[in-house]
Formats: C-alpha cells, structure tokens, sequence
C-alpha cells in the first residue's frame, strides 16, 4: 500500500514561515519613524538659528580684534578726532573690504555685511581712577576711552550717526598713553 504524504515539503526540511511583516507592525515602524522625523525637523531652525548667532559673533569679534589692534598700535596724537571716525566695511567673514574696491566692482556692495566705525567721545576720559590719598576730579590725560560700533546689514552709504542705538553693538575699549 502507498501511503501519501500531505505534508506540502519533504519530511528533512523544517516547516515554511511566513515572509514579510504584518501591517500592524509596518504601521507602528511608520509611527515611531515618523515621531522622529518630527522632532528632528521641530529641531532644526533653532540649530540654523544658533548657527547664524555663531557666524555673526565670529565676524564681529574679528572685526572688533582689527579695529582694537589699529587702536592699540596707533600714537596718541592720531586719535584727535570726536565722535564717529571713518566707516569702515566687511563681509560675512569679518574681513574687510576697501572703499575702492567697493566702487570699481558693482557686484560687491552684495558682499557688505557690517559696516564698522570707532566712536571716540568728547571728553578724553569719562572716569576717574584714584590716586593714592589723594582724590583728584580731574579726568586723566593718559588714558581714552573709545568704543568700535559695528553694525549688520548696512548700506554702502552708511551714517552711524542716523541709526538706533539697538542696532549698533559696542565694545569699549580703554588705551593708555605709552609714547613721550
């Protein structure tokens, strides 16, 4: 007598499994990677807004190391001037560009990000530093105050004088009289 085997497979090989995945969970994978695109997404305009503070404090602060070391290196009878000197230009990267070189090439006031000038009060020192034990009200003839004002987004015409005063960041600096 032959017996038939019902069996679909030989009797050696382990039984079929099924191939692929439910559709409960390729929903619930969808889900999950959905929540996480979400959040990355929710995530990145305050990464593009932190990296655009970044670039901007970059810039200004070697704007501010050019203009603090012009004024360092500079003898005490060139810094005659009150209120705002020159404007200066930059670009994006703190590096300066020449008035010249913003006339000759019509492209390049696009390049214009910070217009920079150095603010130098009237008074040559607005403090007073003590003097042993005596306390004098004089303002001290060795030492000036002046302050680099930059700003972003300027035009190539720009007066610092025009602007509001939220606009434009300060850094003080204080220079000391070392030449006779």
């Amino acid at each position: 007598m032959n017996l038939i085997s019902l069996r679909p497979h030989p009797p050696f090989l382990p039984p079929l499994k099924r191939k692929g995945f439910s559709l409960v969970e390729v929903m619930m994978s969808l889900g999950i990677a959905a929540l996480g695109f979400v959040t990355m997404l929710g995530l990145l305009p305050q990464g593009l807004q932190l990296s655009r503070s970044a670039a901007e404090i970059s810039a200004e602060s070697r704007i501010n190391q050019k203009l603090s070391g012009e004024l360092l290196t500079a003898s005490w009878g060139q810094l005659n001037w009150s209120g705002y000197g020159p404007v200066r230009y930059f670009n994006d990267q703190g590096i300066e560009l020449s008035q010249q070189e913003i006339k000759d090439n019509p492209g390049a006031e696009m390049d214009v990000a910070y217009a920079a000038s150095v603010r130098m009060p009237d008074t040559p020192m607005d403090f007073r530093l003590p003097s042993g034990s005596t306390a004098t009200n004089q303002p001290s003839d060795y030492l000036r105050r002046m302050q680099i004002c930059i700003v972003a987004n300027p035009t190539t015409n720009f007066d610092f004088s025009s602007v509001s005063e939220r606009r434009v960041r300060t850094h003080t600096i204080i220079l000391a009289k070392i030449d006779g």
